[in-house]
């Protein structure tokens, strides 16, 4: 992670669920989990309508409390999605798809606590005093309770998408996100009229914020306790130019796919006790875990190269389902990454040439400069080995940037390019705009996979 100082204009983007206005991102979010989730999201507004309330008939009022039920449903689900269930991670095709669901669900959270207090003041006017007391917490404790929440929620929302921070004080910040859902829960069973009138809205409303904030405490309290945990140790450290390999040991009873990746924590680093997500760059059939990490944040940079053999990491995993997604499909293939975007394809490509599909697959890694290219070698290989592999280094500082045009005649047109399915891995950037791109030449979103490189982006 980069070092998160300072403010950047652009970042206030962050406050709006983009997602829901990127085709690739659209797309790969449409799971069985995600359907689950938008009804679960519903279900308070739904069971609300049900009842034919009296408050519907002013639709001022009608807004807001259906902001209100809203609030409250994402607020609950976005905990439950952040607390890295296996089941759940299944039901949505891969962890990174349920985050960017989870982030999308927690900025549309806010706007409907935003609205919620508009549409009473509105439905107030002109009584300024008690309009007040929805801007500010001067009023009773039950209404004061809501205003603080939002402040909250806003600051520590501030705090994950504009200000730059180290990710170490973020993670701390992050925290507290749970303290905006106990807020808001008690505020609407302390001021939510209709939560009165109605047992089973109540009971529901109940029901769901009490998973969300059990939720939340597991994930900070419980969760390296009890989640699926190892404490292995590291057997190899090799340094490159700005990335650093790690070995570790391989559990007898850890399993993974190639493409999967899993969370690590170093206890020598005192005081440090986040996880970090870090994909696994060689195949299963290997005695140990190649970890591959770019130096690109304060973390990755000024501690993982202090890392030494012998160190004891814990290791919570393995996480993913980009190497499901490739057995998945039998069409030909092909993969495109850039710079440690690299990283899953290593291990997907030793498995190609170990236990091979039969399919064609042209890899295309896009890094900066020749230097960039440590893993050149490895991949070479196993293009020699397995005729149906091939590789293409493409060096971004002499050729200049990959694009949909390039792709397109390294494989041979848009017509072949249309008969492939396309992976991607690399930062957020390039992959949002080679989607784009690919798109607008004819091939359905469908059609592309893609791993999060980075789930906070």
């Amino acid at each position: 992670m980069g070092n998160r100082k300072g403010i950047s204009p652009g970042r206030f983007l962050g406050f709006l669920p983009l997602e829901l206005f990127n085709g690739l991102k659209l797309r790969q979010m449409v799971t069985p989990g995600s359907a689950f989730f938008l009804l679960l999201v519903l279900s308070p507004m739904i069971i609300w309508l049900s009842h034919n309330p009296d408050s519907v008939r002013d639709p001022l009022i009608a807004v807001a409390k259906t902001c209100a039920f809203m609030a409250i449903s994402t607020l609950s689900v976005n905990y439950i999605l952040a607390a890295r269930f296996r089941l759940l991670e299944n039901a949505f095709g891969g962890l990174d798809r349920m985050y960017r669901v989870h982030k999308a669900v927690g900025r549309s959270s806010l706007f409907f606590m935003l609205l919620h207090p508009i549409f009473l003041g509105l439905s107030r006017l002109p009584d300024l005093d008690l309009i007040a007391t929805y801007i500010l917490p001067i009023g009773p404790l039950d209404v004061s309770l809501g205003v603080i929440s939002l402040y909250l929620f806003i600051i520590l929302l501030g705090i994950t998408v504009a200000v730059k921070l180290s990710y170490h004080v973020w993670h701390i910040s992050h925290k507290f996100m749970g303290v905006v859902l106990v807020l808001a829960a008690v505020h609407a069973l302390m001021a939510g009229s209709d939560l009165g009138s109605y047992p089973i809205l109540r009971f529901w409303v109940v029901l769901i914020s009490t998973a969300g904030a059990l939720s939340w405490i597991y994930m900070f309290v419980f969760y390296q306790m009890v989640g699926p945990r190892y404490s292995v140790a590291v057997t190899k450290v090799k340094q490159h130019k700005d990335i650093t390999d790690l070995h570790i040991e391989k559990p007898e009873d850890f399993d993974f796919q190639p493409g999967q990746f899993i969370y690590l924590r170093f206890p020598r680093f005192e005081g440090y006790r986040e996880l970090h997500p870090f994909s696994i760059s060689n195949d299963p059939s290997q005695k140990d875990l190649r970890i591959s990490i770019r130096r690109s944040g304060d973390h990755t940079s000024e501690r993982i190269p202090l890392v030494e053999k012998g160190d004891r990491v814990i290791m919570m995993g393995p996480y993913g389902k980009f190497g499901a997604r490739y057995f998945r499909h039998d069409r030909d293939m092909v993969w495109i990454a850039g710079g440690i975007g690299i990283t899953p394809f290593l291990s997907l490509a030793k498995h190609e040439s170990l236990f091979p599909t039969g399919r064609k697959v042209i890899l295309i890694w896009a890094f900066q400069d020749p230097e960039d290219s440590i893993y050149d070698g490895e991949l070479s290989a196993e293009s020699r080995r397995n005729p149906k592999f091939r590789y293409i280094p493409w060096v971004s500082s002499r050729k200049g940037r990959i694009d949909a045009d390039k792709v397109s005649r390294m494989v041979g047109g848009d017509g072949e390019l249309k008969k492939r399915t396309i992976m991607m891995c690399g930062p957020p950037g390039m992959v949002t705009s080679l989607s784009g791109q690919f798109h607008s030449r004819g091939i359905p979103y469908r059609n592309m996979l893609f791993e999060d490189f980075d789930m906070l982006d």
